[in-house]
């Protein structure tokens, strides 16, 4: 009798999942697909942003493209850090330098975001007479290394010790691109 129950629950939920779905249909949104997803060369994000005003379409897609380029950058950003790291977790001189690191990178990405290139970008009106935009971008990883080293650099902030271990991360980084170069 249990197994018969259990067979019966079953049935239920797979019937309930597929009444919900069918009264479904998939949207498929522009620029989805691995041409539009980081790689080894490219941080990517895409946006979509929906209005009245066309312009105000087009600027909340492209803030939201932005936002998600800056959240791949610091994703990417603080794995690097954090293998660099445990290679040198034998140095415990490191102490708060994933903090620093971290603010530095911030004030990168403010000055990279401006830099960002648009690979494509799409506006619908809809029935309703509202806009909505799409938009695709993309930061060059070797640029975005080179300007963290760069920065770095020039930070009167930065000890002399913390420049060397972003030099040699970044050094590191760009190393293990695939940037076909």
């Amino acid at each position: 009798m249990k197994k018969i129950s259990t067979v019966f629950l079953a049935l239920v939920i797979i019937s309930g999942c597929s009444f919900k779905m069918a009264g479904m249909k998939e949207v498929k949104e522009p620029f989805s697909g691995s041409k539009y997803e980081s790689n080894g060369r490219w941080f990517r994000g895409t946006g979509s942003g929906e209005s009245m005003n066309l312009e105000t379409s087009k600027d909340k897609a492209m803030l939201s493209a932005k936002q998600r380029l800056a959240s791949g950058v610091q994703t990417q950003i603080k794995t690097v850090s954090e293998e660099y790291k445990g290679e040198r977790q034998a140095d415990n001189a490191i102490g708060d330098f994933n903090d620093r690191f971290q603010s530095l990178t911030r004030e990168v990405m403010s000055q990279i975001l401006i830099e960002v290139q648009t690979i494509d970008s799409k506006t619908f009106q809809k029935s309703d007479r509202t806009y909505v935009s799409y938009v695709a971008l993309e930061a060059r990883k070797k640029t975005l290394y080179k300007k963290l080293k760069e920065i770095a650099a020039q930070k009167t902030s930065l000890s002399d010790k913390d420049k060397k271990y972003i030099q040699e991360m970044m050094d590191k980084a760009i190393k293990n691109l695939d940037d076909g170069e």
